[in-house]
């Protein structure tokens, strides 16, 4: 395929122009009092897409100039590093990265040399990042995890109590999910111990008729890889559990024919008791859900690959638990007798391999391919932490619901954001403050120090977007923040008032913004860098004489 080149400065001015229009669309989202976004489905008949997020509204966006859109792909790429990492700070990045963009290029354009303006943005980079780091707040209080809960998901109501809540119980790093609700209210439901999507394998298990549950007291816990089919293959290990007078739950790939008319043949009459499921996970993945169990419980799973056979087990390769509750959908575990170290070893390695998953760039793999397998090991930590949360998001309509669980979770991820280094002044109002540590600074050259100057103009432009989008007067705020740079003052947009940042509530996470930050200097580096742009011409005639209701008709290709 021939390709077509674009020398600077058109390319360079043809990417600002893509910048331009994405952050554009998405700054308007900045701020509690930014309007939202409405966005077209894919799909045809489906419900467009209501949204406040800004990476959302970032990668919504393609632009027919291919030239342009490396820009809009460009601040979709800071959007998307920043929600991978913090959830929460895309759009304050975005509008980071559109501001000093715009400023470098004027600079290049008037003669000074792009390598020069970027040592320059990396000296004044660090210089900002290790003030924000100097004047974080730390020991965050339940009052504060309240206050960034309501100021990053725009003042939903009950948000921060809730999330107090799951902190409170889970933990700063334990596993809470988030789903849509079935009410107009949002609810927060703690699951101690293990649970799993797998219910009952026959409605005839149920102990509790009204609840449809089938519960077990300190029942012995069979962990099989293979479908179980005749009911003499587990007589044996049944009757050394009837002697202790305990029950059985087997958790198998499947129990059927006589195996399963037999357990409940058995059940019914009170022989003993005894309830069959299925392990969690699918597939491949469903072995290693098996050997979490295992590691829970304190099973030595029966595995195929073993050659472990069902009618040679003892009670010694048998897990324990406390309690057992199934229902029709759900398996929970009480208080699995496993060893506690080496659950929370294992624990330790999945974390780091969700980090690794999480840090790679966009292009590392497939990015369904990642986000699978960062859903498996966020679920595999959830099981074996022992306790989890599940946050069900209300709402009237499922557009509603859809557009407030992504607030809330970005505001979960900032509090989360604030615990590990500490908190500041929120609504740009942090990065004003900072700017005064840049005013004294003296680079090695003219090129350098204009580098360090765009910067510290760059920092003013979240809190002006803020502003722009609740109908207020940027420059007249900012100049108050300034004169009160050393008093930790924010501004409150929606009762207009200037204040003591944790007096008026009126908080960001210090790693939100530094990251924002960071990632924003770094793409316009990029940028800065690219000399030219060389790209695919397309061939106008690949699909010439493709008619899509022909091709459907008959269900061939007129390509191929």
């Amino acid at each position: 395929m021939s390709k077509q080149i674009i020398y600077n400065p058109e390319a360079r001015l043809r990417i600002m122009q893509g910048m331009d229009t994405v952050a554009r669309a998405a700054a308007a989202t900045l701020g509690s009092s930014g309007p939202a976004v409405l966005i077209q489905h894919r799909t045809d008949g489906m419900p467009p897409i209501f949204t406040r997020d800004g990476v959302t509204v970032a990668n919504s966006i393609i632009l027919e100039d291919r030239v342009a859109d490396l820009g809009g792909r460009m601040l979709r790429d800071v959007a998307g590093s920043v929600s991978r990492q913090v959830g929460d700070g895309t759009t304050t990045a975005i509008v980071l990265a559109r501001a000093i963009a715009a400023e470098c290029l004027k600079s290049v354009a008037a003669g000074f040399h792009p390598l020069q303006l970027q040592k320059g943005l990396d000296l004044a980079l660090t210089l900002v990042e290790i003030e924000l780091r100097r004047r974080a707040l730390t020991d965050v209080t339940p009052e504060w995890i309240a206050r960034i809960a309501a100021v990053a998901s725009k003042d939903e109501p009950g948000v921060g109590t809730l999330l107090n809540r799951a902190f409170a119980e889970l933990g700063q790093d334990g596993p809470l999910t988030f789903q849509l609700g079935n009410g107009r209210d949002d609810e927060l439901d703690i699951v101690e111990g293990i649970r799993y999507d797998q219910g009952y394998l026959s409605p005839y298990f149920v102990t509790d008729r009204n609840r449809a549950t089938a519960e077990l007291e300190r029942p012995y816990i069979l962990l099989c890889d293979r479908e179980i089919v005749d009911l003499m293959d587990l007589v044996p290990i049944l009757e050394q559990v009837a002697d202790q007078h305990r029950s059985l739950l087997v958790i198998a790939d499947d129990v059927r024919d006589n195996a399963l008319t037999g357990m409940l043949l058995n059940h019914i009459r009170g022989v003993f008791k005894t309830v069959a499921v299925k392990p969690p996970g699918f597939g491949d993945r469903r072995l290693e859900r098996l050997n979490d169990l295992a590691l829970l419980t304190g099973a030595t799973p029966v595995l195929q690959s073993h050659g472990t056979r069902l009618e040679d087990l003892t009670l010694a390769q048998l897990g324990q638990a406390e309690r057992a509750i199934v229902g029709a959908e759900t398996t929970t575990i009480l208080a699995g007798a496993g060893d506690s170290e080496a659950v929370a070893r294992v624990v330790s390695g999945l974390r780091q391999a969700l980090a690794d998953v999480r840090a790679r760039k966009p292009g590392d793999g497939s990015p369904t391919g990642n986000q699978h397998e960062a859903d498996e090991l966020e679920e595999r930590i959830a099981m074996l932490s022992g306790k989890t949360g599940v946050f069900s998001v209300g709402g009237v309509t499922d557009i509603e619901i859809k557009e407030r669980m992504v607030r809330i979770e970005n505001a979960y991820k900032s509090v989360q954001a604030a615990l590990e280094e500490g908190v500041m002044p929120g609504g740009g109002a942090g990065l004003v403050a900072v700017a005064a540590v840049l005013d004294e600074v003296i680079a090695e050259n003219a090129e350098q120090h204009r580098g360090v100057a765009i910067l510290s103009q760059a920092l003013f432009a979240p809190l002006r977007q803020i502003l722009s989008n609740a109908g207020l007067n940027g420059e007249i705020v900012a100049a108050d923040l300034r004169r009160h740079a050393g008093e930790s003052y924010a501004y409150d947009t929606q009762r207009q008032r200037l204040g003591p940042f944790l007096d008026i509530g009126i908080i960001d996470p210090v790693k939100v913004v530094r990251l924002g930050l960071r990632n924003a200097v770094s793409i316009v580096g990029t940028l800065m860098a690219s000399e030219s742009v060389v790209m695919d011409v397309p061939d106008p005639t690949i699909m010439a004489g493709y008619s899509p209701e022909w091709a459907a008709a008959t269900r061939e290709d007129p390509r191929a």
